[in-house]
């Protein structure tokens, strides 16, 4: 069964912006498992999420994860 869990914790917030560190736990329905942090950016316009960019620190490891996690 495939798990995932992604934990937030603010790191700046304005008015119209915001940047949150996620912790990213997963694990694949093969097993494989996966732990890292993204930094995500958030822009807000009326209210409503308008662009969204996440920045993973080890874009290696996730490239391999998903490549396991799918071919199987």
């Amino acid at each position: 069964e495939t798990e995932r869990r992604m934990d937030p914790r603010v790191v700046a917030a304005g008015e119209d912006e915001g940047v949150v560190l996620w912790r990213q736990r997963g694990v694949s329905p093969s097993g494989e498992q996966f732990d890292g942090e993204v930094l995500g950016l958030y822009q807000l316009r009326d209210g409503k999420l308008a662009r969204a960019q996440m920045f993973y620190f080890d874009t290696v490891a996730v490239a391999n994860f998903l490549k396991m996690a799918t071919s199987r």
